[in-house]
């Protein structure tokens, strides 16, 4: 009965949508009442558009994206951006709005990769909520939303290239040269991990990775210590967004400032 009652309250599900609306709404009152602002302002009407129908991604998360997206835009960082885990293109969506605006405005190609199939299983480094909640078609993605919401924003999609299918068929064959930010979403330790190694050497230096959910699901958070273990990669610090979220930056050449969300 427990199992069946969280399956309801995925976004794939009336209830689901009905709870994340209603987060929606009190994060963004409570953002406009601790910082009011014209950021907070235009912050909360960029994420009114796109949630929930487009994305489940927290409100922090997403303002946490714009960020960084202006920040290697403001470092004139080369590369492109990548997504791992769509659904239906809105986290995606903020961040073809934030390349556009500003100053150091700078058109990129983005590489939108997801299923458009659901999660797949949870591996045995997943946790035992992660398998008791399974389900298939659990955050099944829509391509047609996808363009559904870059058109609403006026976002040009011939520089958008949606790669549909599992990651360990697509990541791989796609020629990607290099990354200004990598944004992953992937839920399960497996599909972190294969994120990681296809991608992370194609991440300029200076140039971020964000984990949607470091912290809230295990597999993920456990896939970064991995990976980072096995690369013996050092001089990383992971910044935490929320209780679900981080992120962190490819050590530099230079020491740029880093500007993600801070509230």
């Amino acid at each position: 009965m427990k199992t069946h009652f969280r399956k309801m309250m995925s976004a794939d599900f009336t209830l689901g949508k009905v709870l994340v609306t209603l987060k929606t709404l009190f994060d963004i009152l409570a953002l406009l009442i601790q910082k009011p602002s014209r950021d907070s302002i235009h912050f909360a009407r960029l994420i009114l558009k796109i949630k929930p129908r487009f994305t489940m991604v927290r409100n922090r998360n997403l303002i946490n994206l714009y960020k960084l997206v202006q920040a290697v835009n403001h470092q004139d960082l080369p590369g492109d951006i990548v997504e791992c885990g769509v659904w239906n293109g809105g986290s995606a969506a903020m961040m073809g709005v934030a390349g556009k605006q500003g100053r150091n405005a700078k058109l990129r190609t983005m590489w939108l990769f997801d299923s458009f199939q659901g999660l797949p299983h949870p591996s045995a480094e997943d946790g035992q909520r992660e398998k008791k909640d399974y389900f298939p078609g659990w955050n099944k993605g829509n391509m047609d939303k996808v363009k559904t919401i870059f058109n609403k924003f006026g976002l040009e999609l011939g520089q958008v290239k949606i790669i549909p299918g599992w990651f360990e068929s697509t990541l791989s064959k796609t020629p990607i040269d290099s990354i200004a930010l990598l944004h992953i979403d992937a839920d399960w330790y497996d599909s972190v991990k294969t994120v990681l190694d296809a991608f992370y050497e194609k991440v300029v230096p200076g140039g971020f990775i964000i984990l949607d959910d470091y912290g809230y699901w295990k597999g993920c958070t456990e896939a970064v210590k991995d990976f980072l273990s096995e690369k013996a990669i050092d001089g990383i610090t992971i910044r935490r967004v929320n209780k679900g979220g981080a992120f962190f930056q490819k050590p530099l050449f230079k020491n740029y400032p880093i500007h993600g969300y801070d509230g």
